[in-house]
């Protein structure tokens, strides 16, 4: 669904990113760490065109992204940006449903999809003539997701969807955003900094380090078969990741038997 073919993206003198190849599968979510500054965020903004690249190329479905093609594949791109990014003159409905009504949805399919959304994400009713500045931190993630997916999008980008949340809110979250995603069946692309919530939500992690990959697939492989000195160190600096390898072993045991 989408896949990075060699690209490199230069700011200035800064090299972001360095000649990367990825792929991320259809249907599951691909979760990019890594620190401050390693190329993640550039990765999703280059997906959705809000940069090119200097060399290689993006492509979403086949397609590559730019040029001609670009407005047609943002509508079928939900993109979460950092601390949400709500409008906030609009309120809840007004934000969610932006899109939709610059695209010239009727009445009731926005209705329909709207109560749909609400329900989703585990939203009432109540919230929808609220301003984002009367919002939790929680309820305001989750009205940009709703913002995101309005449209139906076949991929979903989310850059560091929970990190301004404090952790109990978060921790509830990251539970609710791993379910959505399964009842989605979407392609989800997300950029986080701790490799617990990757493991929480992703099928597949890839860290990355000064604009390349140092190494991608499981948290189990991450944990156990660290390919450099950097992931071990990465790895090694991060709390709770194995805690979670540990429950996510005895859960998969539990089903076997």
């Amino acid at each position: 669904m989408l896949r990075y073919e060699a690209v490199t993206k230069r700011f200035g003198p800064l090299l972001a990113l360095d000649g990367i190849t990825l792929e991320c599968a259809s249907g599951r979510t691909t979760a990019l760490l890594g620190p401050s500054g390693c190329g993640k965020s550039t990765l999703l903004r280059l997906a959705v065109g809000l940069v090119q690249a200097d060399a290689g190329r993006v492509q979403v479905d086949g397609r590559t992204v730019g040029g001609a093609t670009l407005e047609g594949l943002r509508r079928r791109i939900g993109y979460v940006i950092q601390e949400g990014g709500l409008f906030p003159h609009l309120d809840v409905r007004g934000n969610v449903t932006l899109m939709a009504r610059h695209l010239g949805w009727e009445r009731g399919r926005i209705d329909d999809r709207y109560r749909e959304l609400l329900e989703l994400v585990k939203l009432p009713a109540t919230v929808s003539p609220r301003p984002p500045d009367e919002l939790s931190g929680g309820q305001r993630q989750r009205v940009s997701l709703m913002r995101a997916l309005m449209l139906d999008p076949e991929l979903l980008l989310l850059d560091e969807p929970l990190g301004a949340l404090d952790p109990m809110i978060r921790h509830e979250l990251q539970h609710d955003l791993k379910e959505l995603f399964a009842s989605l069946n979407r392609t989800v692309v997300l950029v986080t900094h701790d490799i617990a919530e990757a493991g929480v939500l992703g099928d597949a992690l890839v860290l990355l380090r000064a604009g390349r990959i140092e190494q991608q697939g499981s948290l189990a492989e991450l944990l156990d078969r660290p390919r450099s000195a950097f992931v071990r160190e990465f790895v090694a600096s991060q709390r709770g990741a194995r805690e979670l390898l540990e429950e996510q072993n005895a859960a998969h045991t539990r089903m076997e038997r």
